[in-house]
């Protein structure tokens, strides 16, 4: 599983850092999120997925 964040959606409401810091970070210079890229470790996952439902605004794009 990969994850990646819609900059365009992004509001800087920082829900997927505070859920899964190991996997999204604030852009530097920017409010906005990002996610490290490559697959997700599988301990994480479900961190992830809990972090894309709770995004506000959708930002946050699951991928297999």
């Amino acid at each position: 599983m990969k994850v990646e964040v819609d900059q365009v959606r992004c509001s800087t409401a920082g829900m997927c850092v505070k859920i899964c810091p190991e996997v999204f970070r604030f852009q530097e210079g920017s409010k906005k999120a990002i996610a490290i890229p490559g697959d997700i470790p599988p301990e994480l996952v479900q961190k992830c997925i809990k972090a894309a439902t709770s995004c506000p605004n959708e930002a946050i794009v699951i991928k297999d």
